[in-house]
């Protein structure tokens, strides 16, 4: 009887056992949990304008629910860390109206920290409005990397040299693997830069409704000012030589009819040369020092931004 019941014991133990392992794997991983979708050529899983990029590039970019703006595929982040990087992400775009996308991964088959955040945040459903304003953060474990990528207007909020001090705030930890305090600093950043307003270096950027980025660029009113010299000193001096030339010629009819010399028979032996200076102008672009880069990603579409490695 007793061995009878000790064996029962056993079974019993065993069964915990069982399902308690069966309870750890079926509980969700919280944020861990990244719902993901499947894209093939029937579905890309993309807006209609970028169902003419190159399908490969589509093809190969992770697809993913929009909602939940941190993505730790390289399991970087504990549970709580995700869960307060979220709620800051959703104050700032509340603040700002900007989107705002968390993502580290550990394979990047793009070969590039700025292609991988580019086209995440392109064949994914993110960005505010038509010009898709927003800013995505990336850290790269394959490359190594840690990039910044704007989109939108925030391509004209977060100029050149924003990025970089951004990029400083979170270097530190970056490369002492704190990357969890990486994130923050850059939160921080970011929100102290969107307090400042759009930096001097960008008020001739300008974003169209479809996000895309050019500069107007506005001649300087000295530059302005020294042409219009110098083409008003060409024409003073043009107009002053003629007339003097008129003059000369008045001259010289004058003194043939007091000397009674006719002009078949008379011959001119000296000859007066006028030389006219010419002027000649130069032109010289100047960069603006600080205002954002931005290039097209595969999409067509335009971003900003900037990364290092660490």
């Amino acid at each position: 009887m007793k061995g009878m019941c000790g064996y029962m014991k056993k079974i019993i133990y065993y069964l915990i056992y069982l399902l308690l392992l069966f309870l750890i794997n079926a509980i969700p991983i919280s944020a861990k949990e990244i719902e993901t979708c499947t894209r093939d050529e029937n579905n890309l899983q993309v807006r209609d304008i970028f169902k003419n990029a190159p399908h490969d590039v589509i093809l190969e970019t992770p697809c993913v629910d929009a909602n939940l703006k941190v993505y730790d595929f390289a399991s970087l982040l504990t549970d709580e860390e995700e869960e307060i990087l979220i709620e800051k992400v959703l104050e700032f775009k509340e603040k700002t109206n900007y989107e705002l996308v968390l993502v580290t991964t550990s394979d990047n088959p793009k070969g590039s920290a700025m292609e991988y955040a580019d086209d995440f945040y392109d064949y994914n459903d993110f960005g505010s409005g038509t010009r898709r304003d927003g800013i995505l953060l990336l850290i790269d474990m394959q490359t190594r990397e840690y990039y910044i990528s704007t989109t939108g207007y925030a391509i004209k909020m977060y100029d050149d040299n924003r990025i970089d001090a951004i990029l400083d705030a979170s270097e530190y930890s970056m490369k002492n693997g704190n990357y969890y305090n990486a994130f923050l600093e850059m939160l921080k950043s970011l929100n102290n830069f969107y307090d400042m307003g759009v930096p001097e270096s960008n008020q001739n950027l300008v974003i169209d409704e479809y996000g895309n980025s050019y500069y107007i660029r506005h001649i300087p009113y000295l530059l302005i000012f020294l042409i219009a010299s110098v083409v008003t000193l060409i024409v003073s001096l043009i107009l002053y030589y003629m007339t003097r030339l008129k003059i000369k010629a008045i001259d010289a009819v004058s003194y043939l009819k007091n000397e009674k010399i006719t002009l078949e028979k008379d011959r001119f032996i000296n000859t007066v040369v006028t030389h006219v200076p010419i002027a000649s102008s130069t032109s010289s672009g100047s960069g603006s020092g600080g205002s954002s880069s931005f290039h097209s990603s595969s999409s067509g579409s335009s971003h900003g931004g900037g990364g290092r490695g660490f």
